[in-house]
């Protein structure tokens, strides 16, 4: 009686794996060709069997889609607000394999960019109802309390004094704490920023290692490429006066946007696969800006993202910004 119940144990444990399998090929395969049709099917396959990850997961990048494509900013946010709402559901269900294999922190990032990207635009347009349900929605998928004020990226009217200079001419190095020069447009990949403290990027870099070791992580090995990333969006971040993992120009006193993150890194950085970036302000301390990633889900989880094996980290001090001190730090396989 004990051997046949292991049997078919086991039989229903391949069998699940196996409907697991057939279920994502299929919508997989929808998605390339029809995604009205993945999303109807999608829908269909969380009826009839609520605990497959792969539904909830091909539902959110079927409106991530939709949103992208938008023809308006109301239409947007009413795809990327159920985006979201099927992103929250597919973490859920705790499908570490699924999440591996679709690579779910690069569009996890990807889904928070948009949406902070859109709060701020919302804001512009007077339309508060929406970016304040759009935040709410934010908030659930990172676990953590959402401030709009931040993610909006007006995070103050300090005008500064500086001088235009085309993002595809720079190839200088700039002086930590005293250029105020900005850059417009997508980097090029030879911008060269001096680090306000390596020495405060490689403590940070302890902290994370550390962790990981404690995990039974391998550790993080330093990218060049990817600190200049790092450190080329810690500077964007302080002279522009905005707050977000896109690439903006500040035009006007207006927020406007020039390049998504990933875009950007790959200009530095093409050895392996970029799978996350985290972003912070405010901290001079590297201990203090380490925890504020360690207490907020989505950041700890791209700091010890078990398949990154690569990182880069800059600090950036603008005397005359909102937070003064910016910090980037970016990961890959």
């Amino acid at each position: 009686m004990k051997n046949t119940l292991s049997t078919l144990i086991v039989i229903l444990i391949s069998f699940s794996s196996f409907s697991s399998n057939i279920l994502f090929n299929r919508l997989d395969k929808l998605y390339s060709k029809d995604k009205k049709k993945c999303l109807v099917v999608a829908k269909r396959y969380m009826e009839l069997m609520p605990k497959q990850s792969a539904s909830y997961y091909f539902a959110s990048i079927v409106y991530k889609y939709k949103a992208e494509n938008a023809r308006n900013s109301r239409g947007e946010y009413l795809h990327l607000k159920k985006a979201i709402g099927y992103a929250v559901q597919f973490e859920e269900k705790n499908d570490e394999d699924l999440q591996n294999e679709v690579n779910w922190l690069y569009t996890k990032a990807e889904l928070n960019e948009d949406a902070v990207a859109l709060i701020s635009t919302l804001r512009e347009n007077n339309e508060f109802a929406f970016s304040e349900r759009l935040g709410t929605q934010l908030s659930k998928m990172n676990n953590e309390f959402f401030s709009e004020e931040l993610a909006a990226t007006e995070l103050s009217n300090s005008e500064f004094t500086s001088t235009e200079v085309s993002k595809n001419e720079i190839s200088e190095v700039f002086t930590a704490s005293n250029s105020t020069k900005m850059f417009f447009g997508m980097p090029s990949g030879n911008e060269v920023i001096q680090s306000e403290s390596e020495s405060g990027e490689q403590e940070l870099l302890g902290y994370i290692n550390a962790e990981r070791k404690k995990l039974g992580m391998v550790p993080l090995e330093w990218a060049e490429g990817l600190a200049k990333a790092s450190r080329y969006h810690a500077y964007d971040l302080g002279t522009q006066n905005y707050f977000n993992h896109s690439t903006y120009d500040r035009k006007n006193g207006k927020l406007v946007k020039v390049g998504g993150t990933f875009d950007r890194i790959a200009k530095f950085y093409s050895a392996s696969f970029v799978n996350g970036e985290n972003i912070a302000a405010g901290n001079e301390s590297p201990r203090q800006t380490y925890m504020q990633w360690f207490n907020s889900k989505g950041h700890y989880d791209i700091m010890f993202n078990p398949i990154s094996t690569k990182i880069g980290i800059g600090v950036y001090y603008v005397e005359d910004s909102p937070f003064g001190y910016y910090w980037s730090m970016s990961t890959a396989k």
